[in-house]
């Protein structure tokens, strides 16, 4: 194995401490003999320096180490979180619930391998145990049952502490619930819910206290599995009025929309110096989705983009991109940088035969510029009301995420003035590509002809009147494809 070259800093402390102990000495000899008063300044001065020079570098070198063991652990979370979902992903939708949920629990044990984990519901207003995993010394993943004295001690303890009614009216309610069996061994509750409709209890128990990227893992388990237990439900409430093929699409579209729904933004923040606007108009085969990260106090980045597929595949798809830019973000919060990294990211792992088109930008309310980077979505349009017409500015549109290997950095990023007043269009090709049945079909340029007959208003008002304009005497119809726009302007 190759040794790691050691660091600058390092090199400078290797040469500096000699230097810095014989400086010392001399100082230590000026100091004894009144006479060496010059070499006494001199080597006082020399010890000095060095000392500083020695300090600085090992803090420097310890800051470096620190963010470095941060940014591998955000690539470590990533990972695990790609693997959980792709796992997830793999459960077959025609096996029984609880086999269903013992491979779930097998995934996780293997994700987070200290704890047991143990999956609980309500059936008939009792408490209703599913499944439970563990790791064994072998460090393989094995199915509890309910026979087990540990699985009969949690389920004593959990029905103590919860009941059917605070169960159902928990939705939205994901703070765990920290307990200790009789045994004297901690334990979390998680719920197991999907737009606030609380499905099954997870206890994880045995790890202690829980790191936070390990909260966050069981959080998207939670998300992921809570798909399952909707599946069964909506398959088991329509079973007995439709056919199996047609239960299974129905389904299938339903959670698919439910999960696009929770991924979308709930709000919009609000940024000293820039307006910000959002439109979506929902199709029936959902593909967009959208994205707003507060970077730093005085630094924002806004993604927009839509999965080549449909249904809930393409759905789990986003889902699991939408983690890794999460993970990603904070550390490479270059649109460009981000977009490259998730690229390598996702050629180097087995995906599903999807990608994504995506625009990300960054922005700050001290500056006066926006950076771009594009990765196939359609080229964004700059509504410069002030000065009376619109611009579509001559932008690399890049490769979508995922389409195929494209080479160490195959994004950039493009830099585009803004004034006052100005704003920036960003919207999918719902638009312009596939606007629907009896709407018109829009190009970029149309778009820009109408915005350069609007006059300047704050951006809610002007996304408005563009929606107005695009849909038309057609305002009911549902579109092919998802309408998706953001507007920011600059104050």
């Amino acid at each position: 194995m190759t040794e790691e070259s050691p660091s600058k800093n390092q090199i400078i402390i290797k040469y500096c401490l000699p230097l810095t102990a014989v400086s010392f000495i001399i100082y230590l000899c000026g100091f004894f003999k009144a006479e060496s008063a010059q070499i006494y300044l001199w080597s006082s001065a020399v010890f000095s320096i060095l000392a500083i020079a020695i300090i600085y570098c090992h803090t420097v070198d310890k800051i470096n180490q620190e963010r470095n063991d941060e940014i591998e652990n955000i690539k470590t979370e990533a990972e695990k979180l790609s693997k959980l979902h792709y796992n997830l992903h793999l459960i077959n939708p025609n096996k029984e619930l609880k086999e269903q949920i013992e491979y779930g629990l097998k995934v996780l044990s293997e994700t987070i391998k200290e704890p047991t984990f143990a999956c609980f519901n309500y059936k008939n207003k009792n408490l209703n145990f599913l499944a439970a995993s563990r790791s064994n010394g072998f460090n393989e993943q094995q199915n509890i049952s309910s026979e087990d004295p540990l699985i009969k001690d949690i389920t004593n303890k959990i029905d103590s502490i919860t009941d059917y009614e605070s169960f159902v009216k928990s939705g939205g309610n994901t703070k765990p619930v920290v307990f200790a069996n009789e045994s004297n061994i901690k334990g979390q509750i998680f719920t197991i819910e999907l737009y606030s409709n609380v499905y099954a209890l997870l206890v994880e128990l045995g790890k202690g206290k829980l790191e936070d990227s390990e909260n966050r893992i069981i959080s998207e388990f939670c998300k992921g599995i809570a798909l399952i237990f909707a599946n069964n439900k909506e398959s088991n409430n329509d079973k007995a009025n439709q056919t199996p093929e047609k239960n299974i699409k129905e389904v299938d579209h339903q959670l698919a929309d439910n999960l696009y729904d929770s991924m979308l933004p709930s709000s919009l923040p609000s940024i000293p110096g820039w307006e910000l606007a959002k439109y979506f108009y929902p199709s029936a085969k959902r593909a967009d989705f959208m994205d707003i990260f507060n970077l730093t106090t005085d630094k924002y980045m806004i993604l927009l983009g839509k999965c080549s597929g449909s249904g809930i595949n393409a759905a789990m798809y986003v889902s699991k991109l939408k983690v890794i830019i999460r993970c990603f973000v904070e550390e490479f919060q270059s649109p460009a940088k981000l977009l490259n990294k998730i690229s390598k990211y996702l050629n180097s792992e087995l995906m599903p035969d999807l990608f994504v088109d995506v625009t990300a930008i960054a922005f700050s309310p001290i500056d006066s510029q926006v950076t771009v980077a594009m990765a196939g979505n359609t080229i964004p349009i700059i509504n410069r009301t002030r000065s009376g017409y619109a611009e579509l500015p001559e932008l690399e549109t890049g490769i979508p995420l995922g389409l195929f290997n494209q080479g160490t950095e195959p994004y950039k990023d493009q830099v585009i003035n803004i004034m006052p007043g100005d704003g920036i269009i960003l919207h999918t090709d719902g638009i312009t590509d596939l606007p629907g049945k009896g709407i018109e079909r829009f190009s970029n340029e149309d778009l820009k002809n109408i915005l350069e007959k609007l006059p300047e208003q704050d951006a809610d008002d002007m996304l408005n009147t563009l929606v107005k304009q695009i849909k038309g005497k057609n305002s009911n119809e549902l579109p092919e494809e998802d309408h998706s726009i953001i507007y920011l302007k600059a104050e």
